[in-house]
């Protein structure tokens, strides 16, 4: 290759421009489109976000006033259920203690018999006397027995038993006392967001309102109408507002 052929070459390579791979184009694409329609002066623009109003701590606990506490709501839901923790603790203890009563048992036996008999020998020597004779046996027989099984007091199988129901006793009491708490707090966060809210539009506030309605009555449903009770039972203004 000549020295003039290299120059040529060397100089068109020169004035060529580089171009883009097509896979950075691709990726470029999409950004300089966002770049692009951000930068356009026909585009509204974005509306700031409403923040919502401190609620004085003042006012959550006089919204909060009525509430029965959570311990209440716990307890009675757990007694509904007939899984309290003194229950299964009775169970254990009655199958422990069961081995120290004795089996009893109770017979009773009656003897009923009539005899009679004729003597001809008698009636014979004396006619006086009657030849036939009765004689009758009436008695009646009680027995009692009680008996002890030294082994189960030692150990009484029944306790297997006893503790494996208190284990399912368990965990039913802390299902039932997690979906409580759940319900609990989830009713004070709609009314503490709805005591927050300064929004016109009161379509949440009207759902709000409804959700937490559903939440009264699913903890009435598991603590047997205690959650109702409570709040009845809690004095009230004349105006109708708690005190």
């Amino acid at each position: 290759m000549t020295p003039a052929i290299l120059l040529l070459i060397s100089l068109l390579a020169q004035a060529t421009p580089p171009t883009a791979s097509p896979a950075r184009t691709e990726r470029d694409g999409p950004r300089a489109e966002r770049e692009a329609s951000s930068r356009d002066p026909a585009a509204p623009p974005a509306m700031p976000r409403r923040p919502q109003a401190r609620v004085p701590a003042a006012v959550l606990r006089a919204a909060f006033a009525d509430d029965p506490p959570v311990g209440v709501l716990r307890t009675a839901a757990t007694a509904l259920a007939l899984a309290e923790p003194s229950r299964a603790e009775s169970l254990i203890a009655r199958a422990r203690w069961a081995a120290l009563l004795p089996e009893l048992r109770v017979r009773l036996d009656r003897r009923y018999t009539r005899t009679e008999s004729l003597d001809l020998e008698q009636s014979a020597t004396d006619p006086v006397a009657t030849p036939v004779g009765v004689d009758s046996i009436n008695d009646m027989r009680y027995e009692w027995r009680a008996t002890w099984d030294l082994g189960r007091i030692v150990f009484n199988p029944d306790e297997v038993g006893a503790s494996t129901h208190a284990l399912r006793m368990a965990e039913v009491r802390r299902e039932i006392e997690t979906v409580v708490i759940r319900l609990y707090f989830e009713r004070r966060r709609l009314k503490a967001e709805a005591l927050a809210s300064d929004s016109p539009d009161t379509t949440p506030e009207v759902r709000g309102e409804i959700h937490v309605q559903e939440i009264e009555a699913e903890l009435d449903a598991l603590t047997g109408g205690a959650f109702s009770r409570w709040k009845a039972s809690r004095p009230q203004d004349p105006s109708g507002a708690p005190p």
